[in-house]
Formats: structure tokens, C-alpha cells, sequence
């Protein structure tokens, strides 16, 4: 028993720390709005019932105008006052509710943004957090406590307010009657309702319950089938980005073919949880009869014996059916509430993750000659559940001021030596210094500040150009249309209307500008600039550009690099020459280091082999890349 009474105290706090979080978030008048309606739902036809026996009474008693005409006034002037809160209570929560689901969305977003980003780059965060979505979709999680408020609210006021109405039955005097009519008028009419309402309430707990639990498991095996079924029927129709390849290629009819397939599996899981869910809500729905029969019984009996009036049945019978009603709704909601328990722990576990990357404590030194060194010092790299180097035995240190170009084959570890360096990961092996000391006891938003980086799967949000340059609502203008011309960009600006206000796509302004691929890019070099942080980091810089596009950033790199330390990854070694060395990666490995010039003198090294072919390549001769640094 202690046991028993131990675990539910355990249900019941997760269950108030999950509504701790929806007002945490902005949920607490939403909520608040959703139990005074149920509330009020729950009160109103008990109200009703109250002056409807009243007013019966006194109809077939004394008929006193006045009490008659008090009463009537009560009730609709009661009734109105209730209709009116209800009606404001209801269109206060409509209006709050678009932002409660967007609020909790929006809960697991900016854990995202505060998560070390190796965990978010976990496929094992990524399924968990896609787990937690997809079952708030199937009403359960965070989302169901949201929902759960009317019934738990409506129910329990039910129950508490039909007692009140009802207890006079219990305690009328009842005059002693023989037989069948005066057992139930009795006492035992009262231990027999009591019977019937524990027994009732056993049962419908125990068929509640596997009715629920059937419910959760169907939904659990959904999470795919609802994953894949909202890619096909929402993502793919409404990203107009897809709407070329689905075209071109006719993919109408695999997507539905597939769409169909789903459905299937879909119709499937239902058929295999439908029987008990259906059985199981059929008897539920037995019980509150069985409880309005006794009840019927006893105020019958009492009615019979001349215990209560015409009002009083009316008033009685009317009470105690709604507190069957009640307080089915109240154990049935309870039972899906303490079952959700075990997706809400899902959810907690999500929320609750720590970061484990150390944040360090010393201040970057604020230097105004830009002079920060960095040394590679026998790095290597494991990314977290793989048992694969993705970069072994790395010496390399980036020279003040240098431009270091680094070239490879897709999977080099070229992008993985750039990830330590920002520090989004820390290495597995080995040591990263920044001017002789350990880049991990540095603070890390003060060492972050250090770089500026175009990756080359960057991200431009839909936000105003001067904006996204900036990355701030509030920016230098100047500076923004010096960088944006900068990264090449100035003609383009000419003929924006709008200018620096023009939004970028059109997600939230139909007069947004869709900017090709080598405008994006340009914008998020512009991006880099605006930061003018001492490193300046390149990964792909021109993979979007066209050749004269292309020409004129490498020509002017070194003009936009300023006296910063510049790393550039690229595939084309045309790039390269304007750098001072040139490092090559093959297998996680740096294998050469030099400059352009010394680096094509070794005829056999896998720079003079990438060279040759590129140069052969644009001299259209048939090349297999795949053979190159292998």
C-alpha cells in the first residue's frame, strides 16, 4: 500500500510539473480560461436543476406569486451572469490558444538552441525529439495536460456540486414504511447507491484503463506511420521547392502509390487495437446507468414514502445523473492523464538533457592587431556514436594573418578540422591551443565571437536583407551596404526597392525577393563580414557562383580578408593560388602542406594529381574523379 501510494504521488508531481511548464510558457491564462468555461459547464445544468425542483414545489404546494417570480428571476438572471463568463471565458481562450500550441513548439526550439551542438547533430537527439513531436500530434506529451483541463476541471466541479445538490436525499426524514419501498426509502438506499458507486467506479477504473493503455500503444506505433504520413500529405504539396522534380519527373503517382501504402499500414494498427477499444468504451458507458438505476430506486422510494416532493425527484434524479456523468468524465480523464505519464517522461528526458561541453572561464584578450595564433597539436576525431576517425594525428597551426586554403575529397575531414576549430565540437584526441592555451578554458561565447564562417550548407532565414546581414534587429546600415557591396552584391541592391528592408523569400512578405544560389551566398559572405571577427572562414565560398562571379571574389580575397586570418575549403585549386599554404586532407588525414608553387613540384603528391586532372578536366579530357586521393 505505501508502495502503491508512493508511485502515484510520483504520477501526480510529474503530472503538476508538466503543467508548471505550460505556464512557464505562457500557458497560464490559456489554462486558467479553459477551467473557469468547464467550470461554469459544469454548474450551469445543476442551476437549472435547482430552481426547476424549486419552482416545482412550489407549484404543486402554497403557488406564492412571489417566491414564484423570485425564483424565476434567480435562474435567469443566475443563467444569463453564467452564460455571459462561459461566453467570455471561451472566446478569451480561442484567442490564446494559437499561441499555447505555438509556445509549446517553440519549448522544444529553444532547448535546441541552448543543447551543445553535438547533441543536436545527434541522430539519437533527432529521433527522440521527432518521437516527442509526433506523439504530441497524437494528443499526448505536454499536450494532452493542455486538453485535459476541461474535463478534469468539469468533472470534479461535477462531482463536488451535485453532491451538494443532492444531499438532502440522504438526509430527508424518511417516515417507516414496510416492505420493498421502505428498505430503499431507508438507510440501506443509501448503502446500496454506495455499493453501486464503488463497485461502479472499481470496474470503469480497471476497463478505463486498458482502454487508454490501448489507445497509447496504437499511438506509439503511429509515430512513423504519422511522420511519413505528414511528409507525404503536408511537407511535399506545400514546399513549392519541390514542385519542379515533382513535375519533371511525375512523381505524383509514386508519392501516391506510397501515400496509399501508408494508409494501409495505418488502417492495419487501427484494426488491431479497434476491438478493444471498442468493448472497452462500450462498457464504460454502462457504468453511469447502472449508478442512475439505484438512484432512480431511492428517490422513488422516498418520493413513495412522502420524504421528498415532485421537486425534490426532479432535483435528486437530475443531481446524481450528473455526478455519474461527472465523475466518469473526471476518472477517465485522470486515467489518460497518469498513462501519459509515460510520454511526458519522454519529454522531460528531452528538456532535461545537460551540456556536457565545458564552457570554460578565461576572457578571450581583446586585441586590436587581430594577433590570435592557433595550433593543431595531434588532434584527432571521433563523431559521438561512431567508431570511425573522421580525423587522425592533425599538427597544423594557422599563421596571424595567413590565407590557408584546405582541399580534399568529400569526407576529408576538411568540414570536421573546421568544427573543432569553431569549437561546435571538442576533439577526441589532443589539444587546440589559441595563443599557447587550451581553446576548452576559454569562455565560450567570448571564443565563438573569434570567427566568422560561411558554411557550405549555411542558412539564410526569411528575415529582412539588413537583418540577416546584421543577424540583429537592430544594425549599422552603413555597414551593412559596405559589406553586402563587398561580397558583391551592389547591383543587385539598385534595383530592391525596399532596400535593406526588402525581405528575403516571400514566407512572410509577398513582396519577398527570391535570391538565386549565388545571391544567398553572397549574402552570407556579406553576413561573415558584418561580424568582422579576427578569423574568417570559408567552407565552399563560390560553390554557388558562376566562373566570373567566382574570379572576382579569389581575386579581391585578399582585399575582403583584410589583416585577418582567412581559412578557405574549397574543391577548386584555381582558388588556391591567392592563398599563402595549402594544406591536403585524404582520409582524415592532412597529407601535404605548403605553398601552390611548392606543392605542384612533387609530381607524385595528391596536389599535382588533383591539379592535373582539374586542368585536364577543363581541357575536356574524360577524368575519373573517383580515382583521385584515393
Amino acid at each position: 500500500m505505501k508502495q502503491r501510494w508512493s508511485r502515484f504521488k510520483e504520477e501526480m508531481a510529474l503530472i503538476v510539473r508538466g503543467y508548471k511548464y505550460l505556464v512557464e510558457i505562457g500557458g497560464g491564462q490559456t489554462l486558467a480560461c479553459y477551467a473557469c468555461e468547464a467550470a461554469i459547464s459544469a454548474v450551469t445544468p445543476l442551476i437549472t436543476l435547482y430552481f426547476s425542483g424549486q419552482l416545482i414545489d412550489e407549484l404543486a404546494g402554497d403557488r406564492n406569486v412571489e417566491r414564484l417570480a423570485l425564483l424565476a428571476g434567480l435562474a435567469v438572471g443566475i443563467g444569463l451572469v453564467l452564460l455571459l463568463a462561459r461566453s467570455f471565458c471561451g472566446r478569451r481562450k480561442e484567442a490564446l490558444y494559437t499561441t499555447m500550441w505555438q509556445d509549446m513548439y517553440m519549448l522544444y526550439s529553444r532547448k535546441l538552441l541552448k543543447m551543445d551542438y553535438q547533441d543536436v547533430e545527434d541522430v539519437r537527439v533527432q529521433e527522440k525529439l521527432d518521437k516527442i513531436k509526433q506523439l504530441q500530434n497524437w494528443g499526448r506529451g505536454l499536450v494532452i495536460l493542455h486538453w485535459a483541463v476541461s474535463d478534469l476541471v468539469e468533472g470534479i466541479v461535477g462531482v463536488l456540486s451535485s453532491l451538494v445538490l443532492a444531499l438532502g436525499l440522504f438526509f430527508a426524514p424518511t417516515p417507516y414504511v414496510p416492505g420493498m419501498a421502505g428498505i430503499f426509502a431507508s438507510g440501506w438506499g443509501t448503502v446500496i447507491i454506495i455499493a453501486v458507486l464503488l463497485i461502479s467506479f472499481i470496474a470503469f477504473k480497471a476497463v478505463s484503463d486498458k482502454n487508454t493503455k490501448a489507445w497509447d500503444s496504437m499511438g506509439d506505433e503511429m509515430t512513423l506511420v504519422n511522420r511519413l504520413f505528414m511528409y507525404f500529405n503536408w511537407i511535399l504539396p506545400n514546399d513549392h521547392k519541390q514542385g519542379k522534380d515533382m513535375r519533371l519527373y511525375n512523381e505524383i503517382d509514386i508519392m501516391q502509390g506510397e501515400l496509399n501504402y501508408f494508409i494501409n499500414i495505418f488502417g492495419d494498427v487501427k484494426e488491431k487495437h479497434s476491438s478493444t477499444i471498442g468493448w472497452t468504451s462500450a462498457v464504460t458507458a454502462v457504468f453511469p446507468y447502472l449508478l442512475s438505476g439505484a438512484v432512480y430506486l431511492v428517490v422513488t422510494a422516498k418520493a413513495w414514502c412522502g420524504a421528498i416532493g415532485i421537486g425534490g425527484i426532479v432535483q435528486y434524479v437530475g443531481a446524481m445523473s450528473r455526478f455519474a456523468g461527472s465523475l466518469q468524465k473526471f476518472v477517465k480523464k485522470l486515467t489518460e492523464v497518469i498513462s501519459n505519464n509515460e510520454f511526458l517522461r519522454e519529454t522531460f528526458e528531452f528538456l532535461d538533457r545537460e551540456n556536457t561541453k565545458y564552457q570554460g572561464t578565461i576572457p578571450t584578450e581583446k586585441r586590436l592587431d587581430n594577433e590570435f595564433l592557433i595550433e593543431f597539436k595531434d588532434v584527432s576525431f571521433k563523431y559521438p556514436g561512431t567508431d570511425a576517425w573522421a580525423l587522425r594525428h592533425l599538427n597544423l597551426t594557422l599563421r596571424i594573418g595567413e590565407r590557408l586554403a584546405v582541399v580534399g575529397r568529400n569526407g576529408s575531414g576538411k568540414t570536421t578540422m573546421i568544427k573543432l576549430l569553431c569549437r561546435l565540437y571538442d576533439p577526441t584526441e589532443g589539444v587546440i591551443t589559441l595563443n599557447g592555451i587550451d581553446i576548452r578554458k576559454y569562455n565560450y561565447d567570448e571564443y565563438m565571437a573569434l570567427f566568422s564562417v560561411v558554411f557550405q550548407d549555411y542558412h539564410l532565414f526569411s528575415f529582412q536583407l539588413g537583418q540577416s546581414v546584421a543577424a540583429s534587429v537592430k544594425y549599422d546600415k552603413e555597414r551593412v551596404l559596405h559589406d553586402l557591396r563587398e561580397a558583391g552584391l551592389g547591383e543587385l541592391l539598385e534595383k530592391m526597392p525596399q532596400g535593406l528592408d526588402t525581405y528575403l523569400n516571400r514566407d512572410f512578405d509577398e513582396n519577398g525577393m527570391e535570391f538565386s544560389g549565388g545571391e544567398a551566398q553572397k549574402t552570407a559572405m556579406a553576413r561573415a563580414l558584418y561580424k568582422d571577427a579576427p578569423f574568417l572562414v570559408l567552407d565552399e565560398p563560390t560553390a554557388a557562383l558562376d566562373p566570373l562571379a567566382e574570379s572576382e571574389v579569389y581575386r579581391r580575397f585578399d582585399e575582403i580578408a583584410g589583416k585577418k586570418t582567412a581559412v578557405c575549403i574549397s574543391h577548386r585549386l584555381s582558388s588556391c593560388r591567392f592563398c599563402d599554404r595549402i594544406a591536403v586532407f585524404r582520409k582524415g588525414q592532412m597529407v601535404q602542406l605548403g605553398s601552390h608553387d611548392r606543392l605542384l613540384e612533387d609530381e607524385h603528391g595528391a596536389y599535382r594529381l588533383l591539379w592535373d586532372a582539374q586542368a585536364r578536366y577543363y581541357a575536356e579530357e574524360n577524368i575519373d574523379m573517383g580515382d583521385i586521393l584515393n
